[in-house]
């Protein structure tokens, strides 16, 4: 899940944002390295959020997901984070029985 401090209803100041920012990319970098998909050009995004309490909003999510979003194009995956590129963002919520099960998974197709 994103940071709380990185998500649309954050209030934290933006100098509260820098270390949790660096610490997502970083490990969003991780794991598209581990999974090395290359250029894929156009995509579309499906972000799964598995929960157990409250849900986070859609819009909310969607913000907190930016910075792993713009990972895509630091990588070299897709050329930018524009509607030509990234034609569309879609979220699915599946409730789970445990906190330890709580998790979000980001899938990039190319179309």
């Amino acid at each position: 899940m994103p940071p709380k401090e990185l998500r649309g209803n954050s209030r934290a100041y933006w100098a509260q944002k820098i270390a949790p920012k660096k610490a997502f990319q970083d490990e969003t970098i991780i794991k598209i390295r581990e999974i090395n998909p290359g250029f894929m050009g156009k995509i579309k995004i499906l972000y799964k959020a598995y929960y157990a309490g409250k849900p986070i909003d859609i819009d909310n999510l969607i913000t907190g997901m930016k910075y792993a979003q713009d990972c895509l194009q630091l990588e070299g995956i897709i050329d930018d984070d524009t509607p030509d590129n990234v034609i569309s963002v879609s979220v699915e919520y599946q409730r789970v029985k445990t906190m330890k099960e709580v998790k979000l998974v980001m899938e990039v197709t190319k179309i």
